[in-house]
């Protein structure tokens, strides 16, 4: 069970936030409840907007309310205690110095370690990482980390730009790129299942293998984030991290160490590529949702949700298809998807493997193994068994387990802000990871953003565009 004694100080900047709100103070109240945390610790909030201590309690109170429903009253009192608040701006060093000496007030000792969270616009990176630095609240004399949530920068050059500023002030140690998908169980379990399974192991390669799909689905909309996403669209939020992600976890080579992780991830993210095409409009398509029904109740379109650009074309859906360079993979389409206000919310990969060469019988599906990491989380292997008769016909034989967490259960962002006090970076990205994906999805964006290239719209509540059905059937498949 990981737990840590280690005295920490969290400071999160954009305190007042959305992401602060839903992710990480629920996460930090899981890791009090369960009780993980040391007896000595504090969480500093730091933001533009005006509160004061009692106020931000408030604040987190209210959030952790929201997300768990119902709460333990001495855990989260005694939770809040550890939580006070600085108000500042990212631009002033005055502030940051304030920011080190309340840092320097809490923590009783010089070993605490320091973690610094993100969560802020990419836009204000820079001048939060300097004063960081020029102020005090990194010191070099204690551990420290900063974290960065995905997406690091909107495309290679701001990416680089960004990783500049992180490298100047700190060490390669210090850094914590974080996806909170790959701090998901049944993520990392596209993984595990291949290491603990030889039998499945040895079944994902390329002479078995007709084709992969990875499917992220949403019912949601932009809750509030219209400011973020209309900047983004959905292939850099979803594609260029998330789902790439759990592609090379599908693709990578199992390691004996797990100090090794990362590279082997890099790698497989390496060895990903665009197929030549006459027309980018064989690897990428892009859709945006139109009014509909989520649940039973009617939803607006994109263009008309709150704060979104006046005509904007940004992209809620997406289907993508690349192939790999690794002679396991050799030749197998990987066919990536991801949309919101769909039907359904799910998260799902698919291995589709070959025909059988014998042509005995009928039969009514090709083999597959579905991985279920949202919605009705399980495992589902699709073989054929004999109708009762003569003559060799066949029926679908379902062989399904639910992949339920058992165990030490924690939800994401409670289980990598756990990993960074204790300083294990495995689960976290490597820059080079994260300079590979944008290589791979920059050309994409580029093409998207052309108001030549095609937007499907699709109402809320469907399935996604019907031009995702025909960009996957001019390859011979079909979306699972």
């Amino acid at each position: 069970m990981l737990r840590t004694n280690q005295q920490f100080s969290l400071v999160i900047f954009g305190a007042s936030g959305h992401l602060a709100k839903i992710k990480l103070y629920p996460a930090l109240y899981v890791l009090a409840l369960k009780k993980r945390l040391p007896q000595k610790y504090s969480i500093l909030g730091f933001a533009r907007t005006n509160m004061t201590d009692a106020e931000f309690r408030a604040h987190i109170d209210a959030a952790v309310r929201a997300d768990m429903g119902e709460v333990s009253e001495k855990v989260l009192n005694e939770f809040l205690g550890h939580c006070t608040y600085v108000v500042g701006a990212y631009d002033r060093v005055e502030d940051f110095k304030k920011l080190a000496t309340k840092l320097t007030t809490v923590e009783e000792t010089g070993s605490a370690v320091r973690l610094a969270y993100l969560s802020i616009p990419p836009t204000t990176y820079e001048s939060t990482l300097m004063n960081i630095c020029r102020s005090g609240v990194h010191t070099g004399n204690s551990p420290f980390r900063c974290i960065v949530e995905k997406p690091v920068g909107l495309n290679l050059k701001s990416f680089e730009q960004i990783h500049e500023k992180l490298s100047k002030c700190f060490t390669t140690e210090e850094t914590y790129i974080l996806d909170h998908y790959l701090g998901k169980e049944a993520a990392r379990n596209v993984y595990y299942l291949r290491h603990a399974n030889p039998v499945i192991e040895r079944l994902l390669k390329n002479t078995l293998i007709r084709s992969v799909q990875i499917s992220a689905s949403e019912t949601a909309g932009l809750e509030g984030r219209a400011g973020y996403f209309d900047a983004v669209g959905t292939l850099r939020d979803m594609f260029q991290s998330h789902l790439l992600e759990i592609a090379a976890l599908l693709a990578m080579h199992i390691v004996a160490d797990a100090k090794d992780m990362k590279a082997a991830r890099t790698d497989a993210m390496r060895k990903f590529y665009l197929p030549h095409a006459s027309d980018l409009s064989e690897i990428v398509m892009q859709g945006q949702y139109s009014s509909g029904q989520i649940d039973g109740k009617p939803v607006p379109a994109y263009s008309e949700e709150n704060d979104v650009r006046p005509g904007s074309r940004t992209a809620t859906f997406a289907a993508l298809r690349l192939f790999s360079r690794s002679s396991r993979w050799e030749g197998v389409p990987f066919f990536l998807r991801s949309g919101k206000r769909l039907k359904d919310k799910e998260t799902r990969v698919t291995i589709e493997f070959q025909d059988s060469p014998s042509l005995l019988g009928k039969k009514t599906a090709r083999n597959r193994l579905d991985i279920i990491l949202q919605g009705e989380a399980g495992m589902r292997l699709f073989l054929q068994t004999k109708l009762g008769g003569t003559d060799p016909n066949f029926r679908p034989l379902v062989l399904t387990d639910p992949l339920v967490c058992v165990g030490d259960c924690l939800p994401e962002h409670s289980l990598l802000l756990l990993e960074a006090i204790e300083g294990n970076q495995q689960w976290f990205l490597d820059p080079e990871e994260v300079r590979t994906s944008w290589r791979l999805i920059d050309p994409l964006q580029t093409y998207l953003d052309d108001p030549r290239t095609p937007l499907a719209l699709y109402p809320s509540g469907s399935e996604g565009p019907i031009e995702a059905d025909g960009f996957i059937e001019r390859f011979g498949e079909r979306w699972m």
